[in-house]
């Protein structure tokens, strides 16, 4: 259960890994969380994450729906069992539910961020074809919005704060169509440079609900 819980939270951004004490940091992972009813479209979400930090990689399924003002997330360990449930309702405290060993060393609210950051934000409508910047607001302060987009679809993205070393890159391979209908990538990464580490995200499917 220690290797299910460190690969949680490694590959769902659940705080700072070896060695980050010593980079320059947000204070809270806050990034551009939203109610989800914000977000026009409702989908589901079955893929395959393969976390790659400083100790090595790791791989598991994970299940995310988002239905009206709701957001759910399920992690699953070994042989398909249940390790946690997270759910966000409009702007409350995310409830969370786990049948880990020990307390996480964080809020849960963190594990939402990238799930945002990868599939909810920004994306209620295509773009015009070609770079885009933008600044946008968080809880914890303005990041810079850098975009790629062609044919429709959102082929890359990158979050940027001033004074904090790195950047939040994440990529589409084949892109992503805001339709939910839309055939999903065949890739997506994101690589968080803020905490060290990788999630590449295979085996993608995504309905609309």
């Amino acid at each position: 259960m220690r290797t299910i819980l460190t690969t949680i939270l490694l590959a769902l951004a659940l705080g700072c890994g070896p060695g980050a004490t010593s980079r320059t940091l947000p204070q809270d992972y806050a990034g551009p969380v939203r109610a989800p009813s914000t977000y026009r479209a409702d989908f589901a979400i079955d893929h395959q994450i393969t976390a790659v930090h400083a100790e090595g990689s790791d791989t598991f399924r994970a299940l995310l729906e988002k239905r009206g003002d709701a957001l759910v997330m399920v992690a699953l360990g070994p042989h398909g069992s249940r390790a946690f449930t997270l759910a966000q309702e409009g702007d409350a405290e995310p409830r969370f539910e786990s049948q880990l060993p020990r307390e996480l060393p964080f809020p849960p609210r963190f594990m939402l961020v990238d799930v945002h950051r990868t599939w909810l934000f920004g994306l209620d409508a295509a773009r015009a074809d070609g770079a885009h910047t933008d600044e946008i607001t968080t809880a914890t302060g303005p990041e810079i919005l850098d975009e790629t987009w062609a044919d429709g679809r959102l082929l890359a993205r990158s979050f940027a704060r001033e004074g904090v070393e790195g950047v939040i890159r994440i990529t589409y391979e084949g892109g992503l169509s805001p339709d939910p209908s839309a055939p999903p990538p065949t890739r997506v990464e994101l690589d968080n440079g803020w905490f060290g580490y990788r999630l590449v995200m295979e085996n993608i499917t995504r309905s609309p609900l």
